[in-house]
């Protein structure tokens, strides 16, 4: 008797066969490498679309060896000029590295969506949009038509409201506080903000908490990243704290918090 397998038969066994080796990816990914992105009705008694032999899960090539070392959130204002997002790959098997970046809207390297054309080691993120993204890259490497991929740790991208430009005269800015606020943070959709003891809010102005200097927008909401204000250029930490004693994309802030000309 000759046994006849349909082929969504024949790809159920592929994946169950692959999934094991496949960890790196999410079921979307797999099945997209063994069905190559189609699902077109064919008749059943007519053997497996060449698709499925174009790529292979191999035991016999390497895993890429990724560089994931945490990396910390970046902050741009909008429409700023962002560094490039990069991963270092490695193999020792002769194989062929290719990339493939993702965005995603939630901090989880798989489910994202595929990035047109991000198929470098490196990748420009955007900042046309205010909002924020998380970044992560599939590394395949591939000998013939065997293949085995990775997927590197997520990168956090923070594009904020743009800073207002610096006019040519500017007054001098107020003198920071020396003494401590009394108060809470919060935080609503917008972002994280001051509460006084009295219920007012810190607004359009710099505030001393638990020793260390923030900056509030109109709006109340702490600055993040780089701030001009009286002709000076500051920068803001993820966390809110002013950078001080320290070099910033090779820029040096003083005890007083401005950037060395």
């Amino acid at each position: 008797m000759v046994m006849k397998f349909s082929k969504k038969a024949l790809l159920a066994g592929l994946i169950l066969g692959c999934m094991p080796m496949m960890t790196a990816c999410s079921f979307k990914e797999t099945l997209g490498i063994l069905w190559n992105g189609e699902d077109k009705e064919k008749d059943a008694e007519q053997s497996a679309s060449p698709s499925l032999e174009a790529a292979r899960i191999d035991g016999n090539v390497q895993v890429p060896v990724l560089n994931n070392e945490p990396v910390e959130p970046v902050t741009y204002s909008l429409g700023a000029e962002a560094q490039p997002l990069s991963i270092q790959a490695s193999v020792e098997d002769g194989g062929t590295l290719s990339y493939q970046w993702y965005r995603n809207n939630v901090d989880s390297n798989g489910g994202g969506t595929v990035i047109e054309g991000a198929v470098e080691s490196s990748f420009i993120p955007p900042t046309s949009e205010m909002g924020t993204s998380y970044y992560y890259v599939v590394v395949t490497n591939t000998i013939d038509k065997g293949i085995q991929m990775a997927v590197s740790t997520t990168r956090c991208v923070i594009v904020t409201e743009a800073a207002p430009e610096v006019p040519a005269e500017t007054p001098a800015a107020n003198p920071m506080p020396t003494e401590d606020a009394q108060g809470t943070f919060q935080q609503n959709e917008y972002g994280i903000y001051f509460v006084y003891q009295d219920g007012t809010i810190a607004t359009s102005k710099w505030e001393r908490i638990n020793g260390e200097l923030y900056s509030f927008d109109e709006s109340g909401i702490m600055r993040v990243g780089w701030y001009q204000e009286g002709g000076k250029t500051y920068f803001l930490n993820f966390n809110g704290t002013m950078a001080h004693d320290t070099e910033i994309d090779g820029h040096y802030f003083g005890p007083d918090g401005v950037m060395q000309q």
